[in-house]
């Protein structure tokens, strides 16, 4: 489905966010996310804590917990806005601030007291209030913000190739293979929940995307698919790339077929009922199963 040039460029991605992975910036996929974590952690002296830990990212020598939030700006902002907050599990809430080539420009520090519910609003009117770390004080390893922003570079170039539509590399490859395989028209907004593609026929899509490789990163068979509850889909499609970002496997799942979609993971392709194979898996863990073969005769759950 690439050009050459866009493999290569692909491998190019493949090979920084090893680099990343191998100077202990990133631990998973969630590239802003962790990014934003390893700045806030060396800032402030955290442990960073394990994947399983919920709401705490980090937590200091004195015991305090930290919950951190990254974004990407395109222009000077004081505004940030998160949600789906558990500040009742943490003591502070850091943003970091990056610029387009994840320089870092600020971080903010927010007391849990001061968030009263599971969304919380930076402004220009309220900034003051809370300490605020200008990019002068912020001290990153020359060849970590050189690889960083080496990094950030190849994610415009995935952009312009438009091969990916966002920061959100693997989600957006994802449903790149997804869109190609189904016909489907992809969701304009990024922000919209639940449904990423509908087809000729109005059915809906959420496309769920994991890279799944032998590595020191990639060693589960139960790699999660978050956010599935109470989401108006009709279809849940599966892919799977490897190393690479070549497609690994894909599956088209009817949502209601699901049983446990609090804690669903890549096996809901073994043993979810009405499972279908769009592209046969390379994954041993993973069954290719039955072959889908048309939506003609496919309604509406």
């Amino acid at each position: 489905m690439f050009t050459n040039e866009q493999q290569l460029l692909l491998d190019k991605f493949a090979d920084l966010s090893d680099r990343l992975f191998d100077e202990g910036v990133i631990s998973a996929d969630s590239f802003t996310g962790e990014i934003g974590e390893y700045v806030a952690c060396r800032h402030f002296i955290l442990n960073k804590s394990e994947r399983v830990a919920k709401a705490v990212d980090g937590v200091c020598n004195s015991g305090d917990k930290y919950q951190i939030k990254a974004k990407v700006f395109s222009s000077p902002s004081n505004s940030f806005s998160v949600d789906k907050l558990k500040p009742n599990l943490f003591d502070y809430l850091v943003l970091v601030f990056f610029d387009t080539l994840y320089s870092p420009l600020k971080l903010v520090r927010v007391p849990a007291s001061y968030i009263t519910s599971d969304k919380f609003s930076l402004t220009g009117s309220n900034i003051q209030n809370f300490e605020c770390v200008d990019k002068d004080k912020i001290i990153l390893q020359p060849n970590i913000q050189k690889l960083l922003n080496e990094f950030a570079k190849t994610i415009e170039e995935l952009k312009q190739q438009s091969i990916t539509r966002s920061n959100r590399v693997v989600g957006d490859i994802g449903e790149f293979y997804a869109s190609k395989r189904l016909d489907l028209r992809l969701s304009e907004s990024k922000t919209a929940k639940g449904i990423d593609g509908i087809n000729s026929n109005g059915l809906t899509f959420e496309i769920k995307t994991r890279r799944v490789y032998e590595s020191g990163r990639r060693k589960s068979e139960t790699r999660r698919l978050n956010g599935l509850v109470g989401k108006s889909a009709d279809f849940l499609v599966v892919v799977t790339l490897d190393r690479a970002f070549m497609c690994a496997g894909m599956w088209l799942i009817p949502m209601t077929n699901l049983t446990n979609p609090k804690s669903a993971n890549l096996r809901v392709v073994n043993n979810t009922i009405g499972t279908l194979n769009l592209i046969p898996s390379k994954i041993s863990y993973l069954q290719t199963g039955d072959t889908f073969k048309t939506f003609d005769k496919i309604t509406r759950v």
